[in-house]
């Protein structure tokens, strides 16, 4: 499933230019209705579905993931005709982007990422990170509370301690019920989604672009989120980075508004 936004045309236009829009883990299309307002004109916006968000999608507890099927899917959502592809992407959905843009067979033309999420690259250089990211990495991969425990994994526990930690403490309890009962309709996928990314053991430099490269982040996101950013920024000097310091890892959606002048900035720059 994917929804296809403000198709525009340009006559005589040779390449059909497309901003492929990869959503986040617990999030959907729905997330990208403000940052999509702007689009180069002759570029048309697609934002695919990841696997297991569809009402006609949703995985049984128990239900094995592998991250190779959300890619298969996005790329299975992308319009034959788009022959130069631009990839938004937030967080989980930011890994699915890196992932894509390394396959040479796509056309990917520039990357726009907010907090692209790799734990598993983190982990392999947690002797070098700055102390208090260095314990927050250490922290997930020693506890049951967001990695390993199928038996709660996906549950609301689960999802409190992830929600909160994206968020601030108390944002799952402040929820409404039907925020929640959404979240634990798609709490397995989320778990395996969660999971996956923390156990691709990845080489930080793995991920080297050629293309245009706009790395964002908010200056109150949890420091793993920042040391991300910094550390593909360093193996990719001619990215540009957004610090949006008064804004955190969700802000991309709670606060699109102040995070659209980024894109708009990465729009003009190409």
């Amino acid at each position: 499933m994917m929804q296809v936004i403000d198709l525009q045309i340009k006559k005589g236009l040779h390449m059909r230019e497309t901003a492929v829009f990869i959503h986040s883990t617990g999030m959907g299309p729905f997330m990208w209705k403000r940052l999509m307002a702007g689009l180069p004109e002759g570029m048309q916006a697609v934002a695919p579905m990841n696997r297991g968000y569809a009402p006609d999608d949703l995985w049984e507890r128990g239900q094995a993931f592998d991250i190779a099927q959300d890619l298969a899917h996005v790329r299975s959502q992308i319009p034959p005709d788009a022959t130069g592809l631009h990839l938004v992407a937030h967080s989980y959905g930011g890994l699915l982007a890196m992932t894509l843009a390394l396959d040479p067979a796509l056309p990917v033309k520039s990357l726009w990422l907010y907090e692209p999420v790799m734990f598993g690259s983190m982990k392999l250089m947690v002797d070098e990170l700055p102390e208090d990211t260095a314990r927050q990495v250490r922290d997930l991969y020693d506890s049951n509370a967001l990695l390993g425990n199928e038996d709660e994994g996906g549950k609301d526990a689960w999802l409190q301690h992830f929600i909160d930690y994206w968020s601030q403490a108390g944002a799952w309890a402040a929820s409404p019920d039907k925020v929640k009962q959404a979240s634990r309709a798609v709490g397995w996928k989320m778990f395996k989604e969660v999971n996956a990314q923390a156990m691709l053991f990845r080489p930080v430099s793995d991920y080297q672009f050629k293309v245009p490269l706009t790395l964002v982040h908010g200056g109150q996101s949890p420091a793993p989120a920042g040391e991300m950013v910094r550390q593909l920024a360093h193996v990719n000097p001619h990215a540009v980075v957004n610090t949006l310091s008064d804004l955190s890892h969700m802000s991309v959606v709670t606060q699109s508004d102040q995070v659209l002048p980024s894109l708009q900035g990465h729009w003009q720059r190409l």
